[in-house]
């Protein structure tokens, strides 16, 4: 099971890497993966010298996959695929088990969809 985590690990963090250049990245060591925007962001009216984006990161029996912007915009679930719904644990934590292409291809389209969002609020 380890083997097949740190693949899926890998997997996802070579995922949320693509945003790197225009993002900052906090952690990156073999058990997780963070980043979080690279300049000050307002959010409900309170500035924060950075936002949290997306991570990846080793759990017991899965590999977590944190995504904020649905955090910040709850009605940015409504553009993710269902089955990558299903796998939503909690507010913004995804329980990622198995190495799948399908699953992979949804986080890729969940960060875009982020991504996209924190461009438009000027967060990016």
């Amino acid at each position: 099971m380890a083997d097949e985590f740190s693949e899926i690990l890998k997997k996802i963090k070579a995922l949320i890497k693509v945003y790197e250049p225009k993002l900052a990245v906090k952690k990156d060591s073999d058990k997780g993966y963070e980043l979080y925007t690279a300049k000050e962001a307002v959010v409900a009216g309170r500035t924060y010298p950075a936002i949290f984006f997306a991570a990846a990161q080793v759990q017991k029996n899965f590999i977590g996959f944190y995504y904020f912007p649905i955090y910040c915009r709850p009605e940015l679930k409504e553009k993710l695929h269902p089955d990558l719904m299903k796998k939503l644990k909690g507010k913004s934590c995804f329980h990622i088990k198995k190495d799948d292409k399908e699953t992979y291809q949804q986080i890729k389209d969940a960060l875009k969809i982020g991504f996209d969002e924190y461009k438009k609020q000027g967060w990016v």
